[in-house]
């Protein structure tokens, strides 16, 4: 039985199947086929129960809000304290660009579709593969038309399938799925807002019987927290203390406000600014990669050398081949597991680490790139006047050098001359056994008296 359209573990390679079942013959038709008898969804969207009960609703009941073409609708509830969740595009664009029916995030790696495009340079013109995007019904009629001509012929699907994921992507991918994780019910299955509660006249909140936030005892705002950290943080406190039902009466107009903005706009053109990445979340991530993906100068001007790790299996020609295009390289080294490339000038470093910081990819391999230190460590950096002399203390003054020696170095006498220090005299050893007293053994200085006998044994 071939997948059907789940999400699979992320870097895993992924093929939407167009059939559930078949009888051994590729591309054949049977009863059961994936967006049209059961939906192209994510393990998210989904929800944590394993077995979720699907309504599938007749065919034409709902317009795809991308394409406006009749499409075959499901709905579904995503957990015990989830929303009812519904598809909203069809399947000739969930499989075009490799996205969920219901949320529209990629199906391999979790994030937003516009998101996904920027991280992985998808080039060309528009989303469809460098021909324009079709806006009039006619065009969108006959182009999604031919899209499943290709799907039940077992034609080609959408390239972003196929395309290598980037190391930043897959870093966000990682975040996403952690924070989901740690959340408990992702922010896209919450129950919706009460009208009621926001008007203050939920009457369903005392019983205990609203199913809707923040009614039912979840007092998650994510619609709140975003532009209004501490409105949020207030609210939610206000909840936890005095319960949803007494602090429907005491919520500020103005934070009723702000949740309501949140929700307002246009909801069929916000569907389609998400499928083309035009979203507002979209550009949230594109901006926090951009700034993670910046490097640091040095502040000291003469480091032109670069640092990569992870060199195992890479040669110097490799190393040359990904750098020579920066400028004139002057050195490249290869030490225990890393390597160091030296450039003849700052400018091309800078060049060369802006270009290549979380972007080295050598051999399939993804490489991290930072800033050589200096040569000799932290310690070179220090001034001449903060180095010691030899057998002084930190923070003690030197003492005056003698007259003769301040002329021998050329320098001025710091004190009047004194006498040369004296060298203290050696204790002689002490004789703790008797093996080692000189007199024990038999010898005895030149015109000294001779011992006593040596005693028994």
């Amino acid at each position: 039985m071939a997948s059907g359209g789940y999400r699979p573990a992320m870097g895993v390679e992924q093929h939407l199947a167009t059939s559930v079942a078949t009888n051994g013959v590729p591309g054949q038709k049977t009863e059961l086929q994936v967006g049209t008898d059961f939906p192209i969804v994510c393990e998210t969207c989904l929800g944590p129960n394993p077995y979720v009960r699907m309504i599938k609703c007749r065919f034409g009941e709902k317009l795809c809000k991308v394409s406006n073409v009749p499409m075959q609708s499901f709905r579904w509830k995503a957990g015990p304290h989830g929303r009812f969740k519904e598809t909203i595009v069809c399947r000739e664009v969930a499989v075009e660009k490799n996205i969920c029916q219901a949320c529209l995030s990629d199906m391999t790696f979790g994030v937003p579709v516009g998101v996904r495009d920027a991280l992985l340079r998808a080039g060309g013109a528009p989303e469809h593969g460098g021909y324009a995007e079709a806006l009039s019904n006619a065009n969108q009629a006959h182009y999604y038309g031919q899209r499943r001509a290709e799907i039940d012929q077992g034609g080609a699907l959408g390239s972003a399938q196929r395309m290598e994921p980037s190391r930043e992507l897959l870093s966000l991918a990682r975040q996403i799925e952690s924070a989901n994780a740690k959340a408990g019910t992702a922010f896209r299955n919450l129950p919706k807002i009460c009208s009621f509660w926001m008007a203050g006249t939920c009457t369903r909140v005392a019983k205990g019987t609203c199913p809707f936030r923040p009614c039912c005892g979840l007092f998650k705002f994510p619609e709140l927290a975003r532009n209004h950290r501490d409105e949020c943080a207030a609210l939610v406190e206000d909840l936890k203390t005095n319960g949803p039902e007494k602090a429907m009466a005491t919520c500020p107009v103005e934070v009723r406000q702000m949740i309501k903005d949140a929700l307002g706009g246009n909801k069929e053109e916000a569907i389609r600014n998400r499928a083309s990445g035009r979203d507002t979340d979209t550009q949230v991530y594109i901006n926090r990669s951009k700034e993670q993906k910046k490097i640091e100068k040095p502040a000291d001007q003469s480091v032109t050398t670069l640092w990569v790790g992870a060199t195992e299996g890479v040669t110097e020609a490799d190393l040359v081949d990904a750098f020579y295009s920066f400028g004139e390289l002057k050195a490249v080294r290869l030490a225990n597991n890393c390597a160091f490339v030296e450039f003849a000038d700052r400018e091309a470093a800078e060049r060369a680490a802006d270009a290549k910081y979380r972007n080295l990819v050598i051999k399939g391999n993804s490489l991290p790139l930072d800033w050589a230190r200096p040569r000799g460590g932290p310690s070179q950096k220090r001034d001449a006047d903060e180095v010691g002399l030899p057998g002084v203390l930190p923070g003690e003054q030197a003492p005056a050098l003698r007259p003769e020696l301040a002329a021998a170095f050329g320098l001025e006498s710091q004190g009047p001359a004194g006498p040369p220090p004296q060298k203290k005299a050696r204790r002689p050893p002490h004789a703790p056994y008797p093996s080692m007293d000189p007199n024990r053994l038999g010898s005895r200085p030149p015109g000294a008296p001779p011992g006593p006998p040596p005693g028994p044994r």
